[in-house]
């Protein structure tokens, strides 16, 4: 989760992968060659490439399936620093050339430990070949392909010139247009009065600060309209270099960034000339009170353009790492990140992870669950990452967007935003998307850093969360069970809140246990009850000095102090009892925290009804179709579907009669590989009849990479069932379909 404590698009903000156009993996020569040029083009292979194995190859393939990838090029770690006269040698090892040396800051190449490269192949040798050959040398750290994300533009309204506004209310900029529900909600659109930010009141500590002391925020997108009225005079204007001269005056490797950079010309004129960027600067950083259209969260500012899109909306994850290096070198405080798409990359994971800025990222706009499927590069498990879902002017989540209880942080306004876009003389238009939640953020977590300038990252992340409203329609949809209030977030409050009180775990089963402790106050015992608390769990005796090491999780506080609160542990039951070790925290709006308190709970054993890991053959599982029993290296025997079908067909892997007659807790687990080709599906299956019905319990998301499963069986307690893995092929595949080992089901000791 992102406290530390990774369909129709309704919006401007989700960067989706394009319609597939990679080239099938090929598998190495394992029969002779059919022609003369047939054998000259095998023996131009490298070696290395040449000897690779294919089950990695396809497991490489099958990752990237779906996805763009400029066609033979590769970002490759190493494992530390490449000499510039052995660069050359190791590429030439796969045929390849170095085309660039990722210019990394000092910073960034001492925390990710080694040199990034982008390599180009020559025609011919596969990506994903290399890929895996790579991933067997030990000069390398990772190797990937170079992905293509493009942005993805529904939903705007045509640009409008807005013109000169009138005089605002008295203590309200002159620009606070009627169409900025997001920043002061009245029900004006129809929508729910005070369903906002509450940037009225938080103007009252501050607008934010656009001097040289105040925080730079970096817009990573599709750029900036540096000239527009409503933007210009909140531009960051790099000191080091002098407009227009063509030379790198502060040997950055940038000419001429006055105002940022646009790595896909590794040039220093981020404009934009698509306009999300544009928009989303607007919502953070609209010049406020100038009689200008509209203002941004912060009056005052200093924002920064790092043009990672084309203007047609593309671009590839090298630019993407070199957009936010710069920021890094630059020295952002703060990066807004309108975008997403594509799978993990271990790149952009390293380029957010080395950078000390706070990165406020959009949680995606395809309406399902971050916690339970990932989105990228929300989804890193990075403390300074910030993950933003979308709400409508009725405090509800916006229809569009994603969620996550604990891999979303915080929610914010992001249906029918209006804000500023690229024209010659200015002008505004409407988009929705947890693209126009982001900015809304990023100026918050601006006009924090403006009144808290020694704040840490963690305390600006801390704020956020605990001092959003909390919002029934939004509880659980992300960590902190509301929408955002930046007043509520600015307070200048000193006075830690009570410890919880009676801190204990109630009943303990294998599944895990329900922890109970009493609410208290914002203040010790007064002003309320305080705004949530932060529960740490781990295998080791927590005290203060290692609350660090253990998974944290942001919960709400009580209705009122005093109230019971309590929270369900769930664990995968297990046949070893284990013991669990629980701190707690009181943490108020403006992130004090209270005193420490602890407890341990043992969770007890669980017995097991029916066991099997292929090994042995303990029980005898009956397999239909593709499945079979094969060796898998580190494994040993697993059943797996994965053949080349020729025809559709379901396969089934099923399970003897298990007697659950007596039997509380049914639990089922296993370990799984599910390497699934479009359109095909494997589903977990359960009959109490003696195998005449079968009802599915779980239909298994595509994973390709071993990962143990668990399923809740115990509304079949008390009867006897069979369990099998069903798995439809679809005709004509190539893949490894699903694989199944270590299947056990669990129950409470009698």
């Amino acid at each position: 989760m992102n406290i530390n404590t990774n369909r129709p698009v309704l919006s401007t903000q989700v960067a989706k992968k394009a319609a597939p156009q990679k080239e099938a993996a090929a598998a190495p020569a394992a029969s002779a060659p059919s022609s003369p040029a047939e054998s000259a083009s095998l023996s131009s292979v490298p070696t290395r490439i040449a000897n690779v194995n294919t089950a990695a190859v396809a497991e490489v393939a099958n990752k990237y399936e779906g996805a763009e990838v400029v066609p033979g090029e590769l970002i490759v770690k190493m494992n530390g620093a490449a000499e510039n006269n052995l660069m050359g040698d190791f590429a030439s090892e796969y045929g390849a050339k170095v085309i660039e040396k990722f210019d990394l800051p000092e910073g960034v190449f001492k925390s990710i430990g080694g040199d990034m490269l982008r390599l180009k192949l020559p025609a011919g040798i596969d990506v994903f070949e290399a890929v895996a050959a790579m991933g067997e040398d030990n000069r390398v750290a990772y190797a990937e392909p170079n992905e293509v994300i493009t942005l993805d533009e529904v939903q705007t309204t045509p640009p409008q010139q807005d013109g000169k506004q009138d005089s605002g209310e008295a203590g309200e900029p002159n620009d606070l247009d009627e169409k900025l529900w997001g920043l002061k909600n009245t029900g004006q659109t129809g929508g729910k009065a005070d369903a906002d930010v509450s940037a009225v009141d938080a103007w009252k500590v501050t607008k934010g600060d656009g001097s040289e002391n105040g925080p730079l925020i970096a817009v990573i997108d599709t750029g900036i309209d540096y000239n527009h009225p409503d933007l210009k005079n909140n531009m960051w204007t790099n000191p080091g270099e002098i407009p227009g001269d063509g030379i790198d005056n502060d040997n950055n490797g940038v000419v001429d960034d006055i105002h940022g950079y646009y790595p896909g010309q590794d040039s220093g004129d981020p404009m934009d000339g698509h306009s999300h960027g544009t928009h989303c600067a607007g919502t953070i950083a609209a010049e406020g009170n100038n009689g200008e259209g509209v203002t941004g969260v912060m009056q005052d500012a200093r924002l920064m353009a790092v043009k990672i899109f084309s203007d047609s909306g593309r671009t590839t994850a090298a630019d993407i790492v070199k957009g936010i290096n710069y920021t890094t070198k630059m020295g952002a405080d703060i990066t807004s990140n309108s975008w997403g798409g594509g799978g993990r990359s271990e790149a952009i994971r390293d380029a957010f992870a080395s950078n000390d800025a706070l990165h406020v990222i959009a949680a995606g706009n395809s309406n399902y669950d971050n916690d339970k499927r990932d989105n990228f590069p929300s989804n890193y498990n990075l403390d300074n990452i910030v993950a933003v879902a979308a709400t409508n002017h009725d405090d509800q989540k916006a229809s569009f967007s994603q969620w996550g209880a604990t891999t979303v942080d915080v929610a914010a306004p992001g249906r029918n935003i209006w804000s500023t876009v690229p024209t010659s003389k200015g002008s505004y238009g409407n988009k929705s998307g947890t693209s126009m939640a982001t900015p809304h953020v990023s100026g918050g977590a601006g006009l924090i850093m403006s009144a808290y300038p020694e704040a840490s990252n963690e305390e600006v992340k801390a704020r956020l969360i605990y001092g959003s409203d909390r919002v029934d329609a939004l509880k659980d949809r992300s960590v902190s069970d509301g929408r955002v209030n930046f007043a509520a977030s600015l307070e200048n409050d000193q006075v830690a809140p009570g410890a919880p009180n009676d801190f204990w775990p109630g009943e303990t089963t294998s599944r895990g246990t329900e922890l109970r402790w009493t609410s208290v106050g914002d203040d010790k015992w007064a002003n309320g009850p305080a705004q949530g608390v932060e529960l740490f769990i781990s295998d080791k005796p927590l005290d203060g000095e290692n609350l660090a090491d253990a998974k944290a999780v942001g919960l709400g506080g009580g209705d009122e102090v005093g109230d019971l609160a309590t929270f369900k542990y769930d664990v995968l039951p297990s046949e070893s009892e284990r013991t669990v070790h629980f701190g707690m925290q009181s943490v108020d709006n403006a992130a004090n925290r209270s005193e420490l308190r602890t407890t341990s709970v043992t969770i007890p054993a669980a017995d097991a009804a029916l066991k099997d890991d292929f090994d042995g053959q303990t029980v005898s599982f009956n397999a239909t179709g593709d499945f079979k029993a094969v060796e898998v290296e580190g494994r040993g025997k697993v059943f797996s579907s994965a053949t080349d079908s020729t025809t559709a067909e379901e396969s089934n892997l099923t399970s003897p009669v298990i007697d659950l007659t007596e039997k509380t807790g049914a639990f089922l687990k296993f370990d799984a590989e599910t390497s699934l080709y479009w359109g095909e599906r494997a589903n977990v299956q359960v009959s109490s009849d003696g195998g005449e019905n079968w009802t599915t319990v779980e239909r298994m998301d595509r994973r390709s990479d071993w990962s143990e499963r668990g399923i809740d069986l115990s509304s079949y307690d008390g009867e006897s069932i069979q369990v099998r893995f069903q798995m439809d092929s679809r005709e004509g595949r190539r893949t490894n379909g699903m694989s199944i080992d270590n299947v056990v089901l669990l129950t409470d000791k009698a």
